[in-house]
Parts: structure tokens; sequence; C-alpha cells
């Protein structure tokens, strides 16, 4: 069974914020006692990490190690550029270490312009044309390959407030919205690359050299853009499919969270694969979710009465994507236990069978078919 969700929930983690009024439901709904940075753990080495929450966690181990970081943000586009504004990759004055703008010659003169960023400590502002991009220029007409305006943004080792800024809006679930000088094309305007950037309800300033400023100076030629949180999933049970679930959300920059407090659940998860276990009951899932927003839940313990429990819990939430494992016919069965009113609200936000036909079998399989099914889900696509 295909469902459409209703909810307009933004997934692109570079989405242009354009409406205040059209974020995700219930995100930037904070809690004090979830506000800790130390609920959102960093991603392992072992395990690459995309997304904001790659980036910052790159930009936190260059700064753990005494290193400034360059801040390569997409400002603007014209032509077939192929990417969106607001793009962001992260330099350590040599390479890409994180995010990605383009690849070929392009990101050659990226990172030698970001070798200047690192040396100097002063943003810089660059202009790319696309017809240099040896990536594929060759198969675009002139007229279509557009350009590119860059800005190189300096991240401090010891006091960075854009870095800082991106750590609270991790943590907190909350939109990063930047304002960033451009200065006036052509001319070196000294003050390219100050800015301004607001975490839920916390501002940073910052100057050109990335260290902090009591206020940003008066704009003349901004840039605004927005960036969503990183996705929150709940794994409301865990079998054999949570592990590889979880590697690959995790790649991904989404937070993974497990709901299970039966034994042996290590048999199938542990806490160095995901950012938190809630070893709670399962009639205490709804205290839970009125004290912590989720863009998704997966239900899926393999057993009738735990997931019957968990779904019943999830029909009067906002969540958009609720996925259940198992069968059609396991899907009904439960359904029907839950009665006409609790169905019905879960009917248009339910994915039962969980996942996208990918065709073969098997936990990884079922891991990676659920987790594209997600991502369509984040990035706005209800057809089918």
């Amino acid at each position: 069974m295909k469902r459409a969700h209703r909810f307009d929930l933004p997934g692109d983690l570079l989405a242009f914020a354009q409406n205040e009024g059209s974020n995700r439901v219930h995100l930037g709904h904070l809690y004090p006692d979830l506000l800790s940075a130390a609920l959102l753990q960093p991603i392992h080495s072992h395990l690459p990490c995309a997304g904001i929450r790659g980036l910052l966690g790159m930009a936190e181990s260059l700064a753990n190690t005494g290193h400034m970081g360059a801040l390569a943000v997409l400002a603007q586009v014209s032509g077939g550029v192929h990417r969106e504004r607001g793009a962001l990759a992260l330099l350590d004055g040599h390479a890409v270490v994180a995010g990605w703008l383009r690849g070929g010659s392009l990101e050659d003169r990226l990172c030698q312009e970001s070798a200047l960023v690192v040396g100097e400590g002063r943003a810089r502002c660059i202009d790319l044309d696309a017809a240099d991009d040896s990536s594929h220029a060759s198969v675009i007409s002139a007229e279509n390959q557009g350009s590119m305006r860059i800005l190189l943004l300096p991240l401090p080792v010891q006091a960075s407030p854009l870095r800082e800024a991106i750590a609270a809006a991790c943590a907190e679930g909350a939109w990063l919205r930047l304002r960033l000088e451009l200065g006036l094309p052509p001319n070196a305007d000294p003050l390219i690359g100050f800015g301004e950037a607001r975490a839920g309800q916390r501002i940073f300033t910052f100057n050109p050299q990335g260290l902090p400023t009591d206020a940003a100076d008066e704009f003349s030629y901004q840039v605004r853009l927005g960036y969503a949180p990183p996705p929150r999933l709940a794994l409301l049970g865990v079998g054999p499919e949570s592990r590889p679930l979880a590697n690959l959300a995790r790649q991904l920059g989404w937070i993974v969270e497990v709901v299970d407090q039966r034994d042996g659940v290590s048999r199938f998860i542990d806490s160095f694969d995901v950012d938190r276990i809630h070893a709670i009951a399962a009639d205490a899932l709804a205290q839970l979710l009125d004290t912590r927003h989720f863009d998704a839940a997966i239900v899926g313990s393999h057993d009738f009465e735990l997931d019957a429990s968990h779904l019943r819990q999830l029909g009067d939430t906002g969540i958009g994507y609720v996925a259940l494992l198992g069968s059609p016919l396991r899907r009904d069965a439960l359904l029907t236990r839950m009665g006409d009113i609790i169905a019905t609200q879960l009917e248009p936000r339910l994915y039962a069978p969980a996942g996208l036909h990918l065709g073969g079998e098997g936990p990884e399989i079922m891991a990676l078919a659920i987790v594209a099914q997600l991502q369509r889900f984040l990035a706005h696509d209800v057809n089918g």
C-alpha cells in the first residue's frame, strides 16, 4: 500500500527558506530538557556523513586539531548551473572535506581560493564560470552553462559564531538562517563575508575574519539562505534490518533514535550505531513523543502486540511518515486492532509494507528500500 503524505515537510537540507511560515511540522518546537548538545552524538569515524550534520562534524574536527576551515556557500547561480543556491562545502585549505559544490576544474579553483582564506583568515567572494568546468562543459552549449558566485567564509579555531550556530541548529532541531554580505561587484568590498546566523531564537554575528562581533554591520548587498535541521528518525522496536538501516540513515546525516526495552536488543543494534536508545516500556512512547520531535517513525519490533501498541500511540501525532514492517495481511490485522478512529488517523501517513519495491531480499535490501522511500518522502515526492 503506497500512501501520499498530507504534510508539507521540507527535507532538503540545502533548501532556501523562502517562507517563514512553511517550515516542517513542529520543527523548532523545543523543550528545555532536550537542548543539550550532548544529546546529539557525533558521527562515528567509520561512518561518513552527509548533510549539514556531516559538515558540522568535520568543522569541529578541524577546530579540535587546531586547523581553520573555510565554508564555501553557493550564494548566487545563473544559467544552467545544476546546483541550487545555498549549497555548502567545507574545505581545509587543501581539499573539500565535507559537502560538495562542483567537481572538475572548478573544485580545483575552489581549493586554491580556500587556501587563501585559511592563510589570510579573511572571507573571499569569487565568481566561477561554468564554461570552465571540465566535468561537462564540452556537452553543454555556452549560453546555458551559467556561473556561480561563491562566498568562502573562515571558521577560526578558537571562536567561530558560524560554527556555533550550525551546532546549535543541529542540537536544537532548528532551522539555520543566514544573512551574508556579498559586497558590491566588481569592487573588492572590505566587508565581504560578515554576516548573521540564526538558530531558533539565538543570533550569532561574525565579521569578515569569522570572529564574534556585537552586531552585524549594515548590509549593502546581502543574500539570505536557510537550512533545515537533520531529520530525526525513531526506530520503534528493532530487528535484523535495524543496524543497516541506522547506518544508512546516519550516513545521510539523519538523527536515529531507538525505542525498545526488550532483552536482546544488542543482537540487532547498540549505542554505537545510533544516537540514543530509549529503553522504555511500549506504553511510555506517547510521553516521549509529547516531548520530542520526530520526522519519521518505523514500526518494526517483529512482535504483533508491541507493534500494535506503538501504532496506537502514533495515531494522533504529527509524524508525517509512519512505516510498518510486515505483509499486507499483517498490516490489515493491526489496523483492525486499532479501531476505526486510530486507523483513520494513521491511514494517510502509513507506508505499509514499508519501503520501495527495489527487488531482492534480506535485511540490507529492506533497509535500503526504507531509507530510499523516506528520502523521497522528505524531498516532497508525493507521487506513488
